[in-house]
């Protein structure tokens, strides 16, 4: 399968697909002509790639995983670490959150006394 049909299935540009295959997250095949030349296995790879990044997977951990499968490498260990270091940047992302969105409930809640307090100044 040719860039142009991998575009079309991935709904991934070009450009991406380009510089997937340059950092090593798909590859191709070089035809006579240098078109380059997709297998199933790329629509597969790609598929998961973009299913992790959704999932906040960066491209290098991402990367670390289809090495692993290539290679056929992986293991629950190393699974369960991975999952374990992706756990806990999200329960840090979530503090993160749960912390601003506490700023921004107090904070909502000190701007609307003082407009109120402005109002009733501004009548008497």
């Amino acid at each position: 399968m040719r860039i142009g049909e991998l575009e079309q299935h991935s709904g991934a540009s070009r450009h991406t697909l380009r510089y997937y295959e340059s950092v090593g997250l798909i590859s191709a095949q070089r035809q006579g002509n240098n078109y380059r030349d997709y297998s199933a296995q790329t629509v597969k790879d790609l598929s998961f790639i973009q299913q992790a990044q959704g999932l906040g997977f960066s491209l290098a951990e991402i990367g670390e995983i289809l090495q692993a499968q290539r290679n056929q490498q992986l293991d629950c260990a190393q699974g369960a670490l991975l999952v374990t270091r992706k756990l806990a940047e999200v329960e840090e992302k979530i503090a993160n959150l749960q912390e601003l969105r506490q700023f921004l409930h107090n904070e909502k809640t000190r701007l609307e006394a003082s407009a109120a307090a402005q109002t009733d100044a501004a009548t008497t």
